[in-house]
């Protein structure tokens, strides 16, 4: 009898490590998709400030193959901040699905920037940036 009680806890023992463990990982799946979810949005958001990316609001974009083989899309939103019109909030959204189908995993990743078009028409009246862009109008 006793014996088979031993067997009897330790069989529930195992059964309560295994859906630790399951959890445990599960856990750890999600933290690497927010981590990389972060870090892409980060990037997007360095695009945005570098001029490479429009800072007007898109709809959902896949990224690139180079960019990461899993299925994140992302999203830039944009709105002018203050009566002036000289301050945008700019808010990266990044979305992971699964493809279990389950509940989708979104990183929000906001910052405020100057209009990149002021900077634009401000950089064009500066006589040296001036001077830049007829050089290289000449070469």
């Amino acid at each position: 009898m006793e014996l088979l009680v031993a067997i009897s806890i330790l069989g529930f023992s195992m059964v309560a490590i295994n859906g630790l463990l399951s959890l445990g990982m599960r856990n750890a799946v999600d933290a690497q998709i927010l981590t990389t979810s972060q870090f892409l949005a980060e990037t997007k958001l360095s695009e945005v400030k570098t001029g490479l990316i429009s800072p007007t609001s898109t709809g959902k974009i896949p990224f690139t193959a180079e960019e990461t083989m899993d299925p994140f899309t992302y999203e830039v939103q944009s709105q002018t901040i203050g009566s002036d019109g000289n301050l945008m909030a700019i808010q990266i959204v990044v979305e992971y699905t699964p493809p279990d189908g389950s509940r989708p995993l979104i990183t929000t990743l906001t910052t405020w920037m100057i209009d990149p078009q002021l900077e634009l028409a401000e950089d064009a009246n500066d006589p040296i940036q001036q001077m830049l862009l007829e050089l290289e109008g000449t070469q």
